[in-house]
């Protein structure tokens, strides 16, 4: 195995230059803004996973910068505004997207129950303030008590990507999208098995380790070799190499693997049992959280703001984009004209899938 650096796997010190050059920037303009809070950066390179990008002649960054921002006042106009300017300013700089969410710090709660903040906690690299918060959780973190909940989204996610990557195929410009949105469901499919048996980690070799040593549904010999590619894939992804006939075939497998794995995450969090997406896209509620009247609230906002609500109106409105997927992938008896029954239809035919995915993104912004 490669030597860790910080940041990543290997020795690429052009890379480590480049981004503490970033970190000096961002950390000047937060100290000159004068917060108490902190900046964190989090997500691979946090956790001394990132990837590095070798196709070109020089190696570059291949994940978004993850940061976290902790204040008292995370909704402050002030610190949106600046948090917005360093994400158009340093994106573009480092070729990579640069995000920032603003939290306060209560808002991680217990982060044993939450894959994101428990790999927050684990692994992360303050670039400015003091965010001594975050170490004092370490000494009690428990993966084994992340929620069933964590492995629906993180395969929705997925599934989601998988979907983008469909409506993108072919296009020549677009390979790399889509060979890296199947590495991210490889690695997906084998994480969210690992959270329903309460055996997840934040490192992810560790990760492949575990999967070895527990029963997996379906083609288990697959889901073992994608986990591995998926986890190569994070340390050093490429955006050439297959064959659009290869990722087509490829995208059928992964497809039917994900139904099985998507489907045992819902069981296990709705409590029930579920062999097909038939009995699921039924039920009156499939996210039980948020109460009834804030979700018909919700859609008589979208209907006059903007412009159509999703179906059924009585849950909250995240659940028609998680009814919808499947009918998008071809996974129900009515494949893609299904999703009408939860999604405003396109402008365009019903049948073409790039028409559903201008709709499916616009909602997707609004309640991902």
């Amino acid at each position: 195995m490669a030597a860790v650096t910080r940041y990543f796997e290997g020795d690429h010190p052009s890379l480590v230059s480049r981004l503490e050059d970033h970190f000096a920037r961002v950390r000047s303009g937060f100290e000159e803004m004068g917060w108490s809070g902190a900046l964190v950066l989090g997500g691979g390179y946090g956790r001394g996973e990132g990837g590095v990008m070798l196709d070109g002649d020089e190696p570059g960054f291949s994940n978004d910068l993850d940061y976290f921002l902790f204040d008292a006042d995370p909704d402050s106009p002030a610190l949106t505004e600046w948090c917005r300017r360093v994400e158009k300013v340093e994106s573009p700089r480092l070729g990579i997207d640069v995000e920032i969410k603003c939290l306060r710090p209560e808002s991680i709660g217990d982060p044993g129950k939450s894959m994101m903040f428990a790999d927050l906690v684990a692994g992360h690299v303050v670039v400015a303030g003091d965010a001594g918060f975050l170490g004092a959780m370490r000494a009690g973190l428990d993966f084994a008590r992340i929620d069933a909940s964590e492995a629906t989204r993180l395969l929705w996610n997925r599934g989601s990507g998988m979907f983008y990557a469909r409506c993108r195929m072919g296009q020549e410009d677009s390979r790399g999208f889509v060979i890296r949105n199947h590495a991210k469901l490889k690695l997906a499919l084998g994480d969210a098995w690992l959270c329903l048996h309460g055996k997840y980690t934040s490192e992810c070799r560790e990760r492949g380790r575990r999967l070895a040593g527990i029963p997996l549904p379906g083609d288990a010999a697959k889901i073992l070799a994608w986990h591995a590619e998926g986890v190569e894939f994070k340390f050093r992804p490429f955006s050439k190499g297959p064959s659009w006939e290869e990722l087509r075939a490829e995208s059928v497998d992964l497809v039917a693997a994900w139904k099985e794995v998507y489907l045992a995450a819902e069981a296990r969090r709705l409590g029930m049992e579920l062999k097909d997406f038939t009995g699921y896209l039924s039920l009156p509620r499939i996210l039980r959280d948020s109460g009834l009247m804030r979700n018909l609230a919700l859609a008589l906002r979208d209907r006059f703001k903007r412009g159509a609500c999703l179906r059924p109106v009585g849950d909250y409105p995240r659940a028609a984009l998680m009814r919808a997927l499947p009918c998008l992938l071809g996974l129900t008896p009515g494949g893609i004209a299904d999703a009408a029954k939860f999604l405003p239809s396109p402008q365009d035919e019903v049948s073409e899938l790039k028409s559903w995915e201008t709709v499916y993104q616009k909602w997707w912004s609004y309640y991902a």
